[in-house]
């Protein structure tokens, strides 16, 4: 991800790598020179000595944490290249540090900037399809057991590190402001001490129109199921972003008054090239982009709940 966020920031035209940190200096060197960059160490507080005027962060979340901290005190703008923090106190931590320096934070979840969910939100949110009722989509994957991610404390759980894929951050920029928060989960394939608590995750989010988001996700993933692509269902119609779009073009079916309808929407640039392009532009304007800081806290906020609920077995009011 971080040389895909690199070489999306590269391909802007506006934009240079000034510098790659690893805490391996063989990794850091490799990545630098895939971006164009000369410079790299294994120590990430080295980076101010380029003076870069932002920093993209992509690690694991525990980590993130502290890098992310740095970062904004150290007076730097920044993008963090998926959820905001690894728990609900240090997003708050992050959140304040962001607003005490003045600096601009984008949390890197990029549908926001996919035209094909830009055009389901304003079918979803403009009542074309009448009053929205559901959204449902299911993430289903098999990590490494010996990877960050199936780690409890490095990845912030499960529901943190992997729901996301569930779309979320998307999911509720098209259905609005979520409420409440009900989960069941099971731990079913690793149980090992340190392995995450919930392995396999059922959440499902109320928001205040009175739709709500059904996500299913899962470090369990048979080989096929591959299909995460979630439907909004409306009074009168819904969406389907299509899993077999073509390369460069994504499509999405619309169903409206028994009838379907294929639209296609060009993805040059990537999703990712329009957030850095953003980014970009945020950094010059001083305003904010799509994932600010208070809103990508909320992303946080919902993955705790989800735990909460799962291990007390009851339902968790967001506030």
């Amino acid at each position: 991800m971080a040389r895909a966020r690199g070489q999306a920031f590269l391909e802007t035209g506006r934009a240079e790598i000034c510098g790659v940190a690893s805490r391996r200096a063989h990794r850091a060197a490799r990545c630098a020179a895939e971006l164009g960059c000369e410079v790299s160490w294994d120590d990430y507080r080295l980076l101010e000595q380029t003076r870069p005027d932002a920093v993209l962060v992509e690690v694991p979340h525990r980590v993130q944490d502290e890098i992310s901290l740095w970062a904004l005190d150290a007076g730097f703008d920044l993008l963090v290249g998926g959820c905001l923090a690894s728990s609900v106190e240090s997003g708050r931590r992050i959140v304040e540090a962001a607003a005490r320096n003045r600096r601009i934070l984008e949390a890197g979840f990029q549908r926001r900037y996919d035209p094909a969910w830009e055009e389901i939100r304003r079918l979803v949110t403009g009542g074309q399809l009448g009053e929205p009722v559901m959204a449902v989509t299911t993430a289903l994957w098999n990590p490494d057991p010996d990877r960050w991610y199936y780690d409890q404390e490095a990845s912030g759980g499960m529901p943190l590190t992997h729901m996301s894929y569930c779309y979320l951050n998307a999911v509720r920029w098209i259905l609005g402001r979520p409420t409440t928060v009900s989960a069941l989960a099971n731990r079913v394939r690793n149980t090992a001490p340190g392995r995450v608590a919930e392995e396999s995750c059922g959440a499902l989010i109320g928001f205040e129109s009175g739709a709500f988001a059904s996500a299913t996700a899962s470090y369990i993933g048979p080989e096929g199921m591959t299909d995460p692509q979630p439907r909004f269902i409306c009074a009168e119609g819904g969406t389907l972003p299509n899993a077999d779009s073509p390369p460069g073009k994504e499509t999405i079916t619309v169903f409206r008054g028994g009838r379907s309808e294929v639209r296609a929407f060009e993805s040059e640039p990537s999703p990712f090239g329009r957030q850095a392009a953003a980014f970009l532009d945020a950094l010059e304007s001083r305003r904010e982009a799509r994932n600010p800081p208070e809103d990508a806290l909320l992303d946080v906020e919902i993955a705790e709940a989800v735990s909460v609920s799962a291990r007390e077995h009851r339902i968790v009011s967001l506030t």
